[in-house]
C-alpha cells in the first residue's frame, strides 16, 4: 500500500511537466495565428494609403488602344466578300487588336485563308502580296491580290442510271447544264446543278433518286477541273388511290380540282397546285396533300388529301376616303358554300358621298373550278357628282375563265335600265349588253410591286330592237407599267384609250360615256370634269377617251416614297380637240392594305393653282 503511494508521488511531477509543455506550444500557435492575420492587414492598409497618397501626383494619360484596319484589293466584289468572311484577321477590322503576337499569327495565316476563300470561284493560282505595319496606335494590314485566270472545266461526265436513264426531260436538263468543258469553274454552279438535277428527278416521281458518284476533281498540274456525276434515279412512282377526307362539298366537285388521275406518274408540282387550288376555293381552312410513301407498293403511292372546313361565312367592313368619292364605307358578306355543290353567294355594299352600289352575286364553280366560274348578278347603283346624276338597275350573267396563258377572260350579258339627267333633262334608257373582257396582271408583289404590268381590253354593245334603244359598239383598253430604275427609284406609266360608235350617241346613257379627270385619270382636275360640254358649259361625256400619265417615285425611307408626275388627257367627240395636262408632286405611304397616295397637282390648262388628291389602292 505504501509502495503504491510512493509510486503516485514519484509520477505526479512528470505529469505536470508534460502539461506545461503543451500549454506553451498552444500559446505559441495562437500568437502565430494572430500575427499572420494582423500583420498582412496592416501591410495592405499601408500599401493602400501609400497608393492613395501617390495617386494625385500621377498626371500621365492612359495610352490609346491599338486598332486594326484591313484592306483587300484586286478581286471582284463577290470574291472579296467571301475573303472577308473567311479571313481570320478581318474579324478585328476596325476593332482593338487582340495582342501583337496574336495579330502577327493571324497575318501569317492570311494567305492560306485567302486561297481557301478564292478556290470556290475557280482561282487556284492567285498571287498575294501581304503587308502588316504599325503607325502609332494603328495597325494596317494590306492584301493585294492578283487573281490569275479562273480554272476551266476539263472532262465532264454526267450520267443517269435506273428507270430515268431515258427520261427525255432529265436528258434535256443535262444538255442545259452550266458545267461545260472550257467554261470557268464555279463551285456554286457545280453544287447548284447537282441539287437541281436531283430535285427535278424527285419531283417527277423518282423519289429514291440519289448520287452513286459525285466528284469534283482539281488538277493543279494541268490546271483543269473534272466533274463526274452519276444520278441513280431508282423507280418512277405512279399515283395510287386518291382519298379525300370529309368535306362540306361533294366528292364529285373535289375531283374536278384534280389535274391528274390514278395511274399517272407522281409529280410534286401538280400536288402543290392541287393544294393551292383548294386553298383558293375558300371552302377549307387547312389542306394537306400527302403522298403516303410508307404505303408505297410495286411503284404505286396512294395520295391522301386532308381537309378542314373553313368558316362558312366571311364578313368584311371598311371605311375610307377618296377625293373622287368623298368619305366611303364598304360592307362585304360571302357565303363560302350555299350547298354541297359548292355554290357561293356574295353581297357587296358601297356607300359614299358620290357613288352608292349594292351588288348580289350567285357563283357556280365551272368544269375546272380553279380556272372558271359562272356568275349571276343583280346590282343597283347611283351616282351624284358635279357632272353625272344617274340611277342604274342591272341583271346579268357572266362566265369567267383563266386561260392557259394566264389571261383572265370574261364573257357577259347584262340587261341595264338607267335613269339619268343630261342637258338638264331627265332621261331613261334600256340596253341589252353582250360584252367581253380580257385582263392580265404580272407582278411578284401586287401590293408593292417593284416591277410589273397590268393590261385589260373590253368590248360591249347593243342592237336596236333587241332590248336596246340604239345600236352601238364600244371598246376600251387600259394599261399600267412599273419599272425599277434603281433599287429605290421606280417609273410608273399609265394609259387609257376608249372609242364608241353609235347610230345615235344622244341615246347613250351617262354610264357608257367617257369622262376624264380625277384621282385615277388626269390629276389636277375634278372627278369627271373633262369632256365635251353642252351649251350651258356642263360636261356631258364623249365618244372617245385618251389619257396618259408618267410618274417617278423615290423611296426616302422604309414604306415612304416621294413622287413627281405628269398627267395629260381628255374625253372628246373629235380627235382634234386639245388635251388637258397637269404636273404635280406626291407622297406615298405603303400601308398594310396597300399604298396611300396624297398628291398636289397643278393644272396647266386652268387658272387655279393646285388641287389635292387623296387615294388608296394597289399600284397595279
Amino acid at each position: 500500500m505504501t509502495q503504491a503511494l510512493v509510486t503516485r508521488t514519484l509520477r505526479c511531477p512528470r505529469s505536470e511537466s508534460i502539461s506545461n509543455h503543451w500549454r506553451l506550444l498552444l500559446l505559441t500557435i495562437v500568437f502565430a495565428a494572430i500575427a499572420l492575420l494582423v500583420i498582412p492587414a496592416r501591410s495592405h492598409a499601408a500599401d493602400g494609403a501609400a497608393a492613395d497618397k501617390a495617386q494625385p501626383t500621377s498626371t500621365k494619360p492612359a495610352s490609346k488602344a491599338n486598332t486594326l484596319n484591313v484592306t483587300i484589293t484586286g478581286v471582284p466584289d463577290k470574291v472579296a466578300e467571301n475573303i472577308r468572311a473567311l479571313l481570320g484577321i478581318y474579324r478585328f477590322n476596325g476593332k482593338t487588336v487582340p495582342g501583337t503576337a496574336r495579330l502577327r499569327y493571324l497575318h501569317q495565316q492570311a494567305e492560306s485563308d485567302i486561297r481557301q476563300a478564292m478556290a470556290p470561284f475557280g482561282y487556284y493560282h492567285p498571287e498575294i502580296d501581304t503587308s502588316l505595319k504599325q503607325d502609332g496606335d494603328r495597325w494596317q494590314a494590306t492584301y493585294t491580290i492578283t487573281p490569275g485566270t479562273v480554272m476551266p472545266y476539263g472532262k465532264i461526265s454526267i450520267a443517269l442510271e435506273g428507270e430515268g436513264k431515258d427520261d427525255r426531260y432529265l436528258e434535256r436538263l443535262l444538255d442545259k447544264s452550266p458545267l461545260k468543258t472550257g467554261q470557268p469553274l464555279s463551285h456554286a454552279d457545280y453544287e447548284g446543278f447537282k441539287t437541281y438535277l436531283q430535285n427535278e428527278a424527285i419531283e417527277r416521281g423518282y423519289y429514291d433518286a440519289t448520287y452513286s458518284t459525285q466528284r469534283l476533281g482539281i488538277n493543279l498540274d494541268t490546271y483543269e477541273a473534272s466533274v463526274t456525276l452519276v444520278l441513280k434515279t431508282g423507280p418512277r412512282y405512279r399515283i395510287g388511290k386518291i382519298s379525300f377526307s370529309d368535306s362540306p362539298v361533294r366528292q364529285e366537285l373535289l375531283e374536278r380540282y384534280l389535274t391528274f388521275k390514278e395511274g399517272d406518274y407522281i409529280n410534286s408540282r401538280k400536288l402543290l397546285n392541287l393544294q393551292s387550288a383548294l386553298a383558293d376555293s375558300e371552302y377549307f381552312g387547312r389542306i394537306e396533300v400527302q403522298p403516303r410513301w410508307d404505303q408505297a407498293k410495286d411503284g404505286v403511292v396512294p395520295i391522301d388529301v386532308t381537309l378542314e372546313p373553313n368558316k362558312r361565312s366571311r364578313y368584311r367592313f371598311g371605311l375610307g376616303y377618296g377625293t373622287d368619292t368623298g368619305a366611303r364605307m364598304r360592307f362585304d358578306q360571302t357565303r363560302r358554300w350555299v350547298n354541297d355543290r359548292g355554290h357561293k353567294f356574295n353581297t357587296s355594299l358601297l356607300l359614299s358621298e358620290v357613288k352608292n352600289d349594292l351588288t348580289l352575286n350567285y357563283i357556280i364553280p365551272g368544269e375546272q373550278p380553279q380556272t372558271d366560274e359562272y356568275r349571276f348578278t343583280t346590282s343597283y347603283a347611283t351616282e351624284d357628282s358635279d357632272t353625272t346624276k344617274s340611277e342604274t338597275l342591272s341583271v346579268g350573267s357572266s362566265w369567267q375563265k383563266t386561260l392557259d396563258n394566264n389571261w383572265q377572260r370574261t364573257l357577259s350579258i347584262d340587261l341595264e335600265q338607267e335613269n339619268y339627267t343630261l342637258d338638264n333633262e331627265d332621261k331613261s334608257s334600256l340596253f341589252l349588253l353582250p360584252g367581253a373582257e380580257w385582263s392580265y396582271t404580272k407582278a411578284r408583289n401586287p401590293l408593292n410591286p417593284r416591277q410589273g404590268y397590268r393590261l385589260s381590253f373590253n368590248v360591249l354593245g347593243g342592237l336596236e330592237g333587241a332590248l336596246s334603244d340604239t345600236t352601238f359598239v364600244q371598246g376600251a383598253a387600259h394599261g399600267k407599267y412599273i419599272f425599277s430604275v434603281t433599287p429605290k427609284m421606280r417609273l410608273l406609266a399609265r394609259a387609257d384609250v376608249g372609242s364608241t360608235w353609235a347610230d345615235d350617241f344622244n341615246k347613250i346613257p351617262t354610264s357608257h360615256r367617257f369622262y376624264a379627270g380625277g384621282d385615277n385619270s388626269v390629276r389636277g382636275y375634278a372627278y369627271k370634269s373633262l369632256g365635251p360640254t353642252n351649251s350651258d358649259g356642263d360636261v356631258v361625256g364623249g365618244q372617245y377617251l385618251l389619257v396618259g400619265s408618267l410618274e417617278a417615285d423615290y423611296q426616302v425611307k422604309e414604306d415612304w416614297r416621294a413622287a413627281v408626275f405628269f398627267d395629260s388627257g381628255n374625253a372628246f367627240d373629235d380627235y382634234s380637240e386639245s388635251m388637258n395636262s397637269a404636273v404635280g408632286v406626291g407622297v406615298r405611304w405603303q400601308s398594310p392594305v396597300g399604298p396611300v397616295r396624297v398628291d398636289l397637282a397643278h393644272p396647266l390648262n386652268e387658272d387655279r393653282t393646285v388641287r389635292l388628291h387623296f387615294s388608296l389602292g394597289p399600284d397595279l
